[in-house]
């Protein structure tokens, strides 16, 4: 989507926002590799149809009628069948998720605390823009871990034995200090 907006600035760059329902059409009918079909055939059931293709779709609708008298049956067979592809959806989109949690979590290093550990602590308060300077430690410490509690959450003390204040501190927020 993005590559095809800023495709779609270099051609235009003043008349832009005329564009842009093409763009986003575009988007909409596009098959994603995520769930496996397009949006639009996810929430209207039915592939978007352009009117270079409109030929085998009206023959296909043609033989539906014939093959199923009652309009009403036939809706409700169309309903069945839409609620059936979002369900296996569904499981496709749970099964792409899963893939990326395995990828992303291949990548992750787990720091295992314990007490006695000398740590540095991010500075969550500093870290907004404006709140630094562009070369100002963004990481506080060392601390020494003083406590292990439950939930990767520990209690820190300084270098001199003092209990930090604003305690107890989530871990994800320190990495090991080397000395």
């Amino acid at each position: 989507m993005i590559r095809i907006i800023k495709k779609l600035l270099e051609e235009n760059k003043k008349g832009w926002a005329s564009k842009l329902k093409f763009t986003l059409w575009a988007n909409r009918v596009t098959t994603k590799k995520s769930i496996s079909t397009s949006p639009f055939k996810l929430v209207y059931g039915v592939d978007a149809i352009f009117p270079t293709q409109l030929a085998l779709p009206v023959a296909k609708l043609l033989q539906e009628v014939d093959s199923e008298p009652n309009d009403l049956t036939r809706r409700i067979d169309s309903l069945v069948e839409l609620q059936q592809n979002r369900e296996q959806l569904v499981e496709k989109i749970a099964l792409h998720q899963s893939k990326m949690k395995e990828t992303f979590d291949r990548k992750v290093k787990e720091d295992i605390f314990k007490t006695g550990d000398l740590v540095l602590k991010w500075d969550a308060a500093r870290q907004e823009k404006g709140k630094h300077g562009k070369f100002d430690a963004l990481w506080t410490g060392p601390f020494v871990i003083s406590l292990v509690q439950q939930n990767n959450t520990f209690v820190l003390q300084n270098i001199a034995g003092e209990e930090v204040p604003g305690g107890p501190f989530n871990g994800r927020f320190f990495k090991i200090y080397f000395s």
